[in-house]
């Protein structure tokens, strides 16, 4: 059942700049960040009540944003276009924008495992349609639920950043809160992610061709779910004995070699395609996943690179062949396509890139539907915060999921309230979402409770 939607009451909305003078020069962006959709995402975490009376207000959240905007100069300027017509980032400290909101839902009503309501409300909301230079690259809101909790919705402009980016400024935004000093110093230089002179890939690189379409794409291109549109968003939790089930389905000979993830996206590629009863056996489905490169360029990235560094693998199937084959058949497929994603193969996709004639062509929108089109599914790994503590004050946050997600994409994470726990998003036709979630679970031949 969908809820109607969330009302949300606006108190105040503030562009923060840096607390000193920062400097002014033109940041070169990688072909990586020029490739992702000119929108901007990010994550909302939720924090449970907390009595304390030294809690920081909105007031000190935004001299604290201040503060670490200094250290974060990039973040607080403004994408423009060089001589040459392409996107680069003009650090010129304009501000980062901080809205402060409240609701008179609770989080009971938002039902975050059952949610029907549409999450990016939690978010703030930008128009598209002018000036790309007049946007800020972060957007941030607190919204204060009338139970106490508090949500912040942190928001990045996917050319500027990936999530990891975001979840390295928000790390450092709640320890300054705190009075605490930053742990990573922000690396922004995208020059160590140029392609070689000359470029040379060696793979062919097909995860950068057109998918297969048998139906219409969506052509929202904003890329947040809504209330009044066809498809909804499914939450599904995975406790530690559920995840060992499924890894018993699988019925792989070494384990070790499977992680996690792998068994995770393959059933969620499978259950996506059965749901779906208007596809039929002779439809190719494409599954785009995207990983990040951070850990497995060579040299690795550095811990705190703000920046894209997202690769795709892109297994692809006969939809007959795939609802047929076994489920460890499945896995394996998913598994060597990402197995092959090592320091070579990225740094040829660099180089790929650079060869491409028209990058905007590889850019997500109606002229590239990656998926949104019946048979193809995208499904994205959530960044691990096991190594943040993304804590202001309330204590370390219970839930968390993507701001936005629009139809055909799914989000795989570590669950936050209990330890061994996945979370699974899922965003499909509101048709679909039942079946989804009954083959999801039933596969398992385990309670879902």
């Amino acid at each position: 059942m969908f809820m109607s939607q969330m009302k949300i009451q606006v108190k105040q909305a503030t562009i923060v700049k840096p607390a000193e003078e920062t400097p002014m020069h033109s940041l070169w962006l990688s072909n990586l960040d020029l490739i992702q959709v000119r929108f901007h995402m990010g994550i909302l975490y939720f924090y449970n009540p907390c009595s304390s009376s030294s809690l920081p207000n909105t007031q000190s959240l935004i001299d604290a944003l201040s503060k670490v905007l200094v250290l974060f100069y990039p973040a607080a300027g403004r994408l423009q276009k060089d001589k040459n017509g392409r996107l680069e980032v003009r650090c010129n400290g304009e501000g980062v924008l901080l809205v402060e909101a409240e609701t008179d839902f609770t989080i009971q009503d938002v039902g975050l495992l059952t949610q029907g309501l549409d999450l990016s409300q939690l978010a703030p909301t930008l128009p598209y349609s002018g000036d790309i230079s007049s946007l800020p690259l972060l957007l941030f809101q607190v919204t204060y639920f009338k139970c106490g909790a508090i949500c912040i919705g942190s928001l990045i402009h996917h050319t500027f950043g990936d999530a990891g980016s975001i979840v390295c400024f928000v790390e450092a935004w709640s320890r300054t809160a705190r009075g605490l000093p930053v742990k990573l110093t922000p690396f922004f230089d995208r020059t160590i992610l140029r392609a070689q002179d000359p470029p040379s890939p060696v793979f062919p690189h097909t995860e950068y061709h057109p998918p297969p379409c048998h139906n219409p794409p969506v052509t929202s291109l904003v890329y947040r779910a809504n209330p009044d549109s066809d498809s909804g968003v499914v939450s599904l939790k995975l406790t530690r004995h559920q995840l060992g089930a499924l890894r018993a389905k699988a019925e792989i000979a070494d384990h070790k070699l499977i992680s996690t993830y792998e068994l995770l996206v393959a059933h969620v590629w499978r259950c996506a395609c059965f749901a779906n009863e208007d596809l039929r056996e002779e439809h190719l489905t494409r599954l785009h996943i995207i990983l990040d490169g951070r850990s497995r360029l060579r040299p690795k990235l550095p811990q705190g690179y703000v920046g894209n560094a997202l690769f795709h693998a892109r297994p692809i199937s006969l939809l007959g062949d795939l609802l047929r084959e076994r489920f460890s058949t499945t896995v394996e497929r998913v598994h060597g396509e990402i197995r092959k994603m090592d320091n070579e193969y990225l740094r040829s996709a660099i180089d790929f890139l650079e060869r491409h004639p028209d990058l905007d062509q590889l850019v997500p929108g109606e002229e590239n539907p990656i998926f949104s089109c019946a048979a193809n599914f995208c499904i994205v790994s959530l960044p691990k915060d096991t190594a943040y503590e993304l804590d202001f004050g309330w204590g370390k946050p219970f839930f968390k999921r993507t701001s936005h997600l629009n139809e055909g994409k799914g989000l795989v994470g570590m669950s936050l309230d209990e330890e061994g726990s996945f979370m699974v998003f899922m965003c499909l036709k509101k048709t679909q979402l039942g079946k989804f979630r009954k083959l999801f679970y039933e596969f398992l031949s385990v309670s879902s409770l």
